[in-house]
């Protein structure tokens, strides 16, 4: 949910219940200052008919409710309360044809002779309570209205104020580190999003400066250890060719060559590992896996001749890609050196590619991996002395780059083949 719906669903929320208490509040009033406002007609009439009466006795025998809805009845001689009663009650009225609601005031006075009479008060509602039904529905629809309106506005006001903040965040989201163009944040006139921006802009320079230093520290750590490397293992062939070289010294000097080899791959790995998450590796082109996958086939066919190993490609469709050339060749070798790597001889690799996936198998001595830790560094199911622990963590920091693909291991038991799925 995008930060201003966020906001504005509790401001929405609130409004209602806000809102609602008022219009409930406000009826409530207003039904008071009706109710108040007839009840002080009715006392008004009640005083009028009372003075009548002293001075006319004749209106002492209006008995029933006429034209003038009122009447009076006798009562027995005895003390009575003057205290007014007023209820609301239902009476049928012809010219509606129904029931509607009348207000009817009660109380006791007595003549100048000192009798006592009822005086009951009758007056019609129907215009207050059309009025009420009328305010009430004004109410519902002001309401209704008054929170579509202030939802709108505050939809667009806040649309509005965040969109600065959704501009910075747009840019952080093309924003790589190491590339040649210089992070600007977008200007605004919101003091919280310009102070935001202005730490974001300090900590990009400082993270540009640390990659910086870090991409002249990785290239300087290759040249230094890629050198000394391939001097002593020039220098051990050199020794390896003098003819007074016992044979259990070339044993030892051939175990030296083999570890420093292995260091010499461990070192690649590791520093194209760091390149790789440091993404150094931004170009893209359109690429074919299914030439990729033939051209690496070719440039291992001397290793899995020798080794005797029946390689099986089988076209189904051109899988295409756009992704950094050196990374896809990288990813497609790691797969088959370690299919061939943990290979045994006159075993067979299978490569099969579709338009939106390919697999990589290989037969092998082993039985099914362990699924979680395979992808991890410097993870070895075989102690193979030409296995580094981070081929297919390799392959996994690649998959990692791209979201458009994803690696699956799998252990088919039928044909004993250990297979990698990537789509």
């Amino acid at each position: 949910m995008r930060l201003h719906n966020y906001t504005l669903k509790y401001l929405t929320f609130a409004l209602l219940i806000i809102i609602a208490v008022w219009a409930a509040i406000f009826y409530a009033y207003i039904l008071d200052e009706v109710y108040d406002n007839i009840d002080d007609g009715l006392k008004n009439s009640k005083l009028e008919i009372i003075n009548e009466s002293y001075r006319n006795s004749e209106i002492l025998k209006t008995k029933e409710f006429g034209i003038n809805h009122f009447r009076i009845t006798p009562l027995p001689p005895g003390k009575y309360s003057p205290k007014n009663q007023i209820q609301t009650t239902m009476e049928y009225l012809g010219f509606d044809d129904e029931d509607e609601p009348v207000r009817i005031l009660t109380t006791t006075f007595y003549d100048k002779e000192g009798n006592p009479y009822k005086l009951e008060i009758k007056t019609s509602m129907i215009e207050e309570d059309d009025l009420l039904k009328d305010l009430g529905t004004a109410l519902i629809a002001l309401y209704i209205t008054l929170i579509l309106s202030i939802s709108i506005l505050n939809y667009i006001l806040l649309k509005k104020v965040w969109k600065s903040f959704y501009n910075l965040l747009s840019k952080l989201k093309k924003y790589t580190l190491g590339s040649k163009g210089k992070f600007i944040s977008p200007n605004t006139k919101v003091k919280e999003f310009r102070d935001l921006e202005e730490e974001i802009e300090k900590m990009v320079s400082r993270n540009e400066n640390t990659f910086t230093q870090q991409k002249v520290f990785i290239s300087n750590a290759a040249h230094e250890l890629q050198t000394p490397l391939a001097i002593s293992i020039n220098k051990l062939e050199l020794l390896a060719e003098n003819p007074q070289i016992t044979e259990k010294q070339m044993e030892e000097i051939t175990s030296i060559h083999n570890t420093l080899t292995r260091l010499v791959r461990l070192n690649k790995s590791l520093l194209m590992l760091t390149r790789i998450e440091n993404n150094q590796f931004s170009e893209k082109e359109n690429l074919s896996f299914n030439e990729i996958i033939k051209n690496s086939i070719k440039e291992f066919s001397d290793w899995t001749q020798h080794k005797n190993i029946k390689v099986t490609f089988e076209e189904k469709g051109i899988f295409l890609m756009e992704m950094d050339k050196g990374l896809a060749i990288t990813l497609i070798n790691n797969l088959l050196r370690n299919a061939i790597i943990h290979n045994y001889s006159s075993g067979n690799i299978s490569l099969i590619i579709s338009s939106d996936s390919f697999t990589i198998s290989n037969t092998s001595h082993q039985f099914a991996l362990d699924s979680e830790q395979i992808f991890n560094r410097f993870y070895r199911s075989t102690t193979n002395p030409q296995s580094t622990g981070l081929g297919l963590a390799l392959v996994k920091t690649i998959i990692n780059c791209y979201s458009e693909l994803s690696i699956e291991y799998y252990y088919d038991g039928l044909q004993n083949f250990k297979v990698f799925k990537i789509g």
